[in-house]
């Protein structure tokens, strides 16, 4: 690759910085919800930011940003790079962000360099990675990809019943449908591990292999109502008690089929009063495995965690609503990746991706690969969610190392 073409670290950096004040928290971190008036703002600097790198920008229906830097051979697909801006209600200031902020310093640095690419180079902001406000998450990238339809999309609603669609016309970006992705030759995302392998292992790059599939499931228990004084142990028909053996029999799912991780994240017990034995309880499960086989195995073993709760007069329901399959990226990719890494000296480790990216629904149309630094502590969805501005700068090298043998030297 030429001299000439580096990363500006400081540069990437006060980007970074600048993105995570909007939106910024008391504690460190950043609520920037899909289509808040937040998400507006950050939208706003970053079409600035990627007219001034010199970079045509449209907008989509979905409001993902695109900002194109024009390659020697105008028809020829684009490498794709890019993640979101979006987060969780307490997130941090690297999740999604560096991917979108890597990208804009990728074509900056070759803007800088004077550097021409054979493809265009585009960089991507998908709309509604997270799914915390509108369900389901990769939601934008789902449509373009062919996951979810224009019209599921637009009827997704918030805890407040405001629509996806509505929302997207209030702060501006409901772009036309002529301006979505409609070809790329590779997509690249550059993204924080979000978990503590690579500093344990003390790699600086992580060589994304795949992202591993999902089962989301919805259990409802019911049981019986009844005051917690006079009722026997004999007569209750808890739905807390056998809702526990669900957690605890989902644990050891983990703990049994090799590969696979297994969650309960959300509880809801009803009436919750402290003297009322409950009657109800809805609780979810993340299911998580990057075989397939140890998935099903993962998802058959629920039912039958759900059948041996039902014991005891509660009644139990369980029923998958979300499944993402073990996606394995393009070995094409990879490749790149992996040789990118090593011409900077990185010491690299390979690795699946435990969590969703939008690189799941575009891997599943196009060639895909993903970048990992690391997380310190493994912490993310967390204000104090952390990457040094070392690691952050060796990521986007490596993205830019990736682009220029993807993309081509003109």
């Amino acid at each position: 690759m030429r001299r000439d073409l580096r990363i500006d670290g400081a540069r990437l950096w006060t980007s970074l910085m600048a993105m995570a004040a909007v939106g910024a928290t008391p504690g460190g971190g950043v609520r920037r919800l899909a289509l808040s008036d937040e998400d507006r703002k950050a939208r706003d600097l970053l079409v600035a930011w990627l007219q001034e790198a010199g970079c045509h920008v449209r907008v989509d229906d979905l409001g993902n940003i695109y900002g194109r830097r024009a390659g020697t051979e105008a028809d020829a697909a684009p490498v794709v790079v890019g993640s979101h801006l979006d987060t969780v209600p307490t997130g941090g200031r690297f999740d999604g962000a560096l991917g979108v902020i890597g990208g804009l310093e990728v074509v900056r640095a070759l803007a800088d360099a004077g550097a021409a690419t054979r493809r265009p180079v585009e960089v991507v902001c998908w709309t509604n990675e997270e799914g915390v406000r509108f369900a389901p998450a990769m939601l934008a990238s789902g449509v373009v990809c062919g996951r979810f339809t224009l019209e599921e999309a637009y009827a997704a609603r918030d805890a407040d019943g405001r629509a996806f669609g509505e929302e997207l016309r209030r702060i501006g970006y409901l772009g036309q449908a002529v301006h979505r992705l409609r070809e790329a030759a590779a997509y690249v995302e550059l993204h924080i591990e979000q978990g503590p392998v690579l500093e344990r292992a003390g790699a600086q790059i992580g060589v994304v292999e795949g992202i591993e599939g999902i089962s989301w499931n919805r259990v409802e228990v019911a049981g019986r109502t009844a005051h917690a004084g006079p009722t026997p142990l004999e007569d209750r028909q808890d739905a807390l008690v056998a809702a526990a053996r669900i957690v605890l029999g989902v644990r050891a799912l983990a703990e049994r089929i090799p590969g696979v991780r297994a969650t309960v994240g959300h509880l809801d017990v009803s009436p919750n009063a402290v003297n009322v034995i409950p009657g109800r309880v809805l609780l979810t499960t993340d299911l998580r495995a990057r075989e397939a086989e140890a998935l099903g195995r993962a998802a058959a073993g629920l039912q039958a965690v759900c059948a041996e709760a039902a014991r005891g007069g509660v009644e139990v329901r369980a029923a998958e609503f979300w499944r993402s399959p073990p996606t394995p990226f393009a070995p094409g990719v990879i490749g790149a990746i992996a040789r990118a890494a090593e011409e900077r000296g990185c010491a690299t480790r390979r690795l699946w991706a435990g969590a969703g990216h939008d690189a799941k629904h575009m891997a599943d149309r196009w060639p895909a690969g993903m970048i990992f630094v690391p997380s310190a502590g493994g912490v993310s969805h967390n204000e104090r969610e952390w990457t040094s501005p070392e690691d952050c700068a060796r990521g986007a090298e490596v993205l830019l190392g990736t682009v220029w043998r993807l993309a081509g030297e003109a």
